[in-house]
């Protein structure tokens, strides 16, 4: 259900923008404080369920041929934004964004399964920046990515959805409603839809500023 949330204001976010890119609204998506905190607030979502389905799928022993599979399509998708992104907007083309950070953080969440010290270790990556003027060091290119999501300190997110199946929030029970079935299609297609949403959100405004062009 949180992968699902994500999903949904992953859309709602990325019609915005293409709206403002088409000229049909003017948020300043890096000074305006809500739209600024929007993506990190569906990145921390999509993060958390991430770091819970790690500990649930390997919680006896890692399965290696799994994390291998997982790890390998991840970073296929990853390139395959990065090139395309690349050759349509070579000033901010995305070079580690969120797909990449999933990807490596499938692997360097690993160690911290079931262990004792996951929940501290986490808060540790997470705090210390916030209360101690420090920045966790990350490769950054010159531009100004399209979309930018460092390994550090957002695996303290992933850490932190492991640490969550201690105190059993995955076995929250969720009474059925009538959204639910639609809600946990949306998240089990997840990666589907993050690959297909932007492309058909931009091409469906670029179609209607095309036959209704907006007023200047």
């Amino acid at each position: 259900m949180l992968r699902a949330l994500a999903i949904i204001l992953m859309i709602i976010f990325h019609t915005s923008y293409d709206l403002k890119i088409f000229g049909y609204n003017s948020i300043n998506f890096r000074t305006d404080p809500l739209w600024w905190t929007f993506p990190r607030v569906i990145v921390f979502l999509f993060l958390i369920p991430m770091g819970q389905s790690l500990q649930l799928a390997h919680s006896q022993s890692i399965n290696w041929p799994q994390v291998r599979s997982r790890v390998l399509k991840l970073t296929a998708f990853a390139l395959l934004i990065s090139l395309s992104t690349y050759f349509l907007y070579p000033t901010r083309w995305i070079y580690f964004g969120t797909l990449h950070c999933i990807a490596l953080c499938s692997l360097l969440a690993l160690p911290f399964i079931n262990r004792p010290f996951t929940s501290i270790l986490a808060a540790a990556i997470l705090i210390i920046p916030l209360f101690f003027g420090f920045k966790w060091p990350w490769p950054k290119l010159g531009h100004a990515s399209m979309d930018y999501i460092p390994a550090l300190p957002w695996l303290g997110v992933v850490l932190l959805g492991i640490a969550s199946n201690k105190i059993g929030l995955h076995r929250i029970s969720i009474p059925d409603f009538k959204a639910k079935r639609f809600l946990m299609a949306l998240s089990k297609h997840s990666l589907l839809i993050y690959l297909l949403h932007q492309p058909l959100l931009f091409g469906l405004v670029w179609l209607i500023t095309k036959l209704l062009p907006p007023q200047t």
